[in-house]
């Protein structure tokens, strides 16, 4: 996790309530790059599917220390 997605991401965890169109993009991008993965934006109503990787998120922000750069 880059610098800047660790403070994106810090950022989003702030927030309540379902993730914004741009958000949706950003959370996807991030997944796919953090996690090795093709981008793919899988449809808005598949709340279980988000919320999967947004666990997925979490637990890797939580596991790692802060990048410097």
């Amino acid at each position: 996790m880059t610098k800047e997605q660790y403070e994106y991401w810090e950022d989003f965890r702030s927030k309540e309530g379902k993730p914004s169109g741009k958000e949706a993009k950003e959370i996807a991008k991030m997944y796919a790059e953090i996690f090795n993965r093709k981008y793919w934006l899988p449809c808005g109503c598949n709340g279980t599917r988000w919320q999967g990787w947004i666990d997925e998120l979490n637990e890797h922000f939580l596991s790692i220390e802060k990048p410097t750069e």
